[in-house]
Formats: C-alpha cells, sequence, structure tokens
C-alpha cells in the first residue's frame, strides 16, 4: 500500500481553495450584474414613461412636451441620473420626444476588482399621430365645426341652428350589424346623438351630407336622452400643469367627438342648404349645456338651436382606430405610442 504523500493533500487543498475563490467571485459578480440589468430595467422605464408623457403634450407646443417629459422622469428616476429630452422626427416634422438617460449603477462585489460602478445608458421615443379614422363607439356626433384654432378650456358653439357660420348638423351613415346604412331623418339624427344608433366609421377626406330641416327638437331630445345626469366639468377631465387635459370618466356621455370640416372648396363658411362638408381631423369636447345663453339640464325644443362644448384637445391611448402622420393644422385629436 503507497502512503499518501502530504505534498498532494496540500496541492489538493491549494487548488480547492483558488476553486472556491473563483466560485465565489463569478458569484459576486453574478449579482452585481444582476444589479445593474435591475437598474437599467428601471431607468428605461422611467425613459418611456417620460417619453410618452412628452409626445402626448407635443401637441400643445414643444415647451409644454418637454417640461411634461421632464417632470413625469422626475417622478420616476433618480435624482443622480442624467437626462436629455430632445424634440426629433419619425413620420412628420418634430412628432417624435427621443428621452436619453444615463445612471451609474453602484457595484456590491465587483469593487474588489476595481470596478466601482457601471455605466448604464437606455433610449425611448414615443411619436403623436393624428387620427385618420374614428370608428364610433358612441362618441362621434353627428355634428362639425369648421376648421380653425381651438383652445384648451374655452368654450365653443359645437352645434348651431344652421344660422351660425361655422357649425351644422351632419347626416353620418349608421352601423347595421356588420354594414352600413344611411341615415333617414330626424329619428336616426337624434339617436346617434343619444347612442342608441351608432354612427359608422369616419375618416379624414370623406364627404358628408349635411343635415337641412329644423332639428332643434331632435337636438333637444338626443341630448336629454344622452345626459340624465349632468357632470361637472372637472370630474370629467383634469387640466394638467402642462396646460393639457387628462380624462377622469372616460364613460362620460358629455365627453364627444366632434368632426372637423371645410366646405369643398376649402373654406370655413357652413354651405347653405343641403350640402356637402369635407372631414379633416377631428375634435374632443365636453357638452357643458345647451341654449343661448348655456344652460345644464332639461334642454326644451327651442334650447336644442345650440349645444356648447369646452375644447380640451386630448391626446388618447389608440383603441384600434386608424392613424396617419401627425399634421397639427388639421388633426386635434391625436394619438401617442412608444416607437423604440
Amino acid at each position: 500500500m503507497t502512503p499518501r504523500r502530504g505534498g498532494e493533500s496540500g496541492q489538493a487543498i491549494v487548488i480547492l481553495t483558488l476553486f472556491m475563490v473563483a466560485l465565489l467571485g463569478a458569484s459576486a459578480f453574478a449579482v452585481d450584474v444582476g444589479s445593474w440589468y435591475w437598474s437599467k430595467e428601471q431607468l428605461q422605464s422611467a425613459a418611456d414613461s417620460a417619453a410618452l408623457a412628452g409626445a402626448s403634450s407635443l401637441p400643445g407646443g414643444w415647451s409644454q412636451a418637454q417640461s411634461a417629459a421632464n417632470s413625469q422622469f422626475a417622478k420616476n428616476g433618480k435624482g443622480s441620473d442624467s437626462v436629455t429630452v430632445t424634440n426629433t422626427t419619425t413620420g412628420s416634422a418634430n412628432d417624435t420626444i427621443t428621452v436619453t438617460a444615463v445612471r451609474q449603477a453602484p457595484s456590491f462585489f465587483a469593487k474588489v476588482f476595481g470596478l466601482d460602478h457601471a455605466t448604464v445608458r437606455v433610449r425611448a421615443r414615443a411619436t403623436v399621430q393624428s387620427y385618420s379614422s374614428f370608428a364610433s363607439t358612441g362618441n362621434v356626433m353627428p355634428w362639425a365645426v369648421m376648421k380653425g384654432n381651438y383652445t384648451p378650456g374655452v368654450s365653443y358653439t359645437i352645434y348651431g341652428d344652421g344660422s351660425s357660420s361655422n357649425n351644422g348638423a351632419l347626416s353620418l351613415d349608421l352601423k347595421s350589424g356588420s354594414n352600413c346604412m344611411t341615415a333617414n331623418g330626424a329619428n336616426d339624427y337624434r339617436n346617434t346623438i343619444d347612442g342608441s344608433s351608432t354612427a359608422c366609421p369616419v375618416t379624414v377626406g370623406q364627404q358628408v351630407d349635411t343635415k337641412t330641416g329644423n332639428n332643434t327638437g331632435p337636438t333637444a331630445q338626443g341630448i336629454n336622452n344622452r345626459i340624465t345626469s349632468w357632470q361637472a366639468f372637472s370630474s370629467i377631465v383634469q387640466l394638467q400643469a402642462n396646460s393639457q387635459y387628462t380624462v377622469l370618466n372616460a364613460s362620460s356621455p358629455q365627453l364627444v367627438l366632434i368632426p372637423i370640416v371645410t366646405n369643398l372648396a376649402g373654406g370655413t363658411t357652413w354651405p347653405n342648404g343641403s350640402g356637402k362638408v369635407k372631414i379633416v381631423g377631428f375634435a374632443w369636447f365636453v357638452i357643458t349645456g345647451c341654449g343661448n345663453p348655456s344652460k345644464q339640464g332639461s334642454c326644451s325644443n327651442s334650447d336644442g338651436k345650440y349645444v356648447n362644448g369646452t375644447f380640451v384637445g386630448l391626446s388618447t391611448t389608440n383603441t384600434g382606430n386608424a392613424t396617419t402622420s401627425w399634421d397639427p393644422a388639421d388633426g386635434t385629436a391625436t394619438t401617442f405610442a412608444l416607437t423604440s
């Protein structure tokens, strides 16, 4: 029997010790890598939310968008992070917010090897688009307003009895199962207002018939059926620090979408008598009353000459409607999404 040699035993201990040191080092490094990865995920989330906040505010101007992005990043990032917000282009000029963020993620065990931190960099881009088609879910009203400059928080007459030069009634096709049928008179007009009938998708570029005749009674009836309990404006939407509105109650019957139109010559005068108008965009309004002066509550037939609403200029997440490149001059109803 060969006796065990002390030298071999010592070598085994040395090898085992080196192996354990290497194993502990690898395990420690794995902990640091995991920590750096988590820091990057946190930073990416903060950049994504900042880019989305900025894009949703772009229709209000670059200053508001930049402020919204920086404010949102401050809520989710760290004070030591470095963040840059720039206005870039994806589909149309200056339609995108790009957020670039850098964080020094600390090391724990890697400090032993002289690595006290890792530099983490992320980028997020979000783009605003205009709606090119809107599939109604009861929000699209059979009214239209002429193309113009609409200011968030300002009240407008969103339907006039035909004597107004910039708004009036539309004859929108109605959904019937999977088909569309031509609207037929006052009943269909009233039912589209109150939501018992639903308008077919309306599209930018589409020419739509105006609704002629005396519409004051059907307008009042539609409003009374639609809004059985009036809510305060501040219960439906909320003004943010960036001068943009966000929705508090998306199911409110007072929150409506109005097509923006021109006459067929491209002008902003409502056609006399029967005629057509061309849809060039969409706008969100909150109905605030009927009649002149405007009031809330039951609308009499004479009150149906006017429907008044406050423009809220929403930029909302898309729910399957068609979009096109953002055109600030035409589409006031916009949507936004991360693009990288």
